[in-house]
């Protein structure tokens, strides 16, 4: 992953902005406009955008927004770009990924997914998200 605040530090801080004007809309319910600032921030990253650091960020703030929304086949889309860009040790976007297949009905592809996911962070991986994932991938 390219550093953008290294290449353009301008546009890394522009494009931080809009990313957390998107989170503050998301926090208050204005999903539309959060997708939006999220799709912004997206657009302004320069090409290949998921080369840089922000692409991250970006494609789980944009996966999770679409799971949180019950757009599973977006939120599948953008939460394999995030697990694409993912550092190494990070477990949420897998989740995201395992419950965007759970809610498409691919269950195994879910169960494989949120399976990497426990082995890399146990419980702890699934703090914060809905409890059916890990009752899921338990069986229960």
């Amino acid at each position: 992953m390219k550093e953008l605040s290294e290449t353009n530090l301008q546009l890394s801080k522009k494009i931080v902005a809009t990313i957390e004007e998107g989170n503050e809309y998301e926090e208050s319910g204005k999903f539309s406009q959060a997708f939006e600032k999220y799709k912004a921030s997206w657009s302004m990253l320069p090409a290949p955008q998921n080369a840089w650091d922000l692409s991250h960020w970006i494609a789980k703030c944009m996966s999770g927004l679409s799971l949180k929304t019950s757009d599973f086949k977006t939120a599948k889309d953008w939460a394999l770009v995030a697990v694409e860009t993912k550092p190494p040790r990070e477990t949420s976007s897998l989740i995201i990924l395992g419950a965007s297949y759970l809610g498409l009905h691919e269950n195994d592809h879910a169960k494989e997914l949120l399976k990497k996911a426990f082995v890399m962070g146990g419980d702890r991986a699934f703090q914060g998200f809905d409890k059916k994932y890990l009752a899921f991938l338990k069986g229960l």
